[in-house]
């Protein structure tokens, strides 16, 4: 596997596991409130920036900034909101450290794909995969369900 897909050790590794609970979000926030219009753009250069190894940790702070504004347009009342639900929150990459083997390779399967797919600067069904595979990583899901997730996402890549 790719050291790119390893629990992170270094500051510039950390603030890339926190750009993507950034992403994670902001595809979680598109699922309840419209997207405008940069939306797509901003969630695919997040991820682009997350694929690459030696991507600065400054580079991946200022992406961050970005992915948190792009977010607060979409759900502005989510940042100011009395009884969060939290279907808008980051994601702690923590919790796919800690997971199960099994759960872990899915889901880092998934993350590859959302990679892959980014880079291709989607449209249509390989944009909505892009959006479920971040939404599914924040999810508390079995095996059995994650399964045909990562499939579609890697038959979408190989398209």
């Amino acid at each position: 596997m790719s050291e790119l897909l390893k629990a992170p050790v270094t500051p510039a590794q950390q603030a890339r596991d926190t750009l993507l609970g950034a992403l994670v979000g902001l595809a979680r926030a598109t699922t309840n409130e419209p997207k405008t219009d940069d939306t797509d753009e901003v969630l695919n250069a997040g991820l682009r920036l997350a694929a690459q190894p030696d991507a600065p940790e400054e580079r991946l702070q200022r992406m961050l900034a970005i992915v948190q504004t792009e977010k607060h347009r979409v759900a502005p009342g989510c940042a100011t909101c009395a009884m969060p639900c939290g279907n808008t929150n980051d994601y702690d990459f923590v919790r796919l450290w800690a997971a199960p083997e099994s759960i872990r390779t899915l889901k880092l399967q998934m993350l590859s794909a959302a990679f892959a797919l980014a880079q291709k600067r989607p449209q249509g069904q390989a944009q909505a995969a892009v959006y479920q595979l971040l939404f599914t990583l924040a999810e508390d899901w079995d095996e059995e369900l994650l399964a045909p997730v990562v499939q579609r996402a890697e038959e979408l890549c190989r398209e």
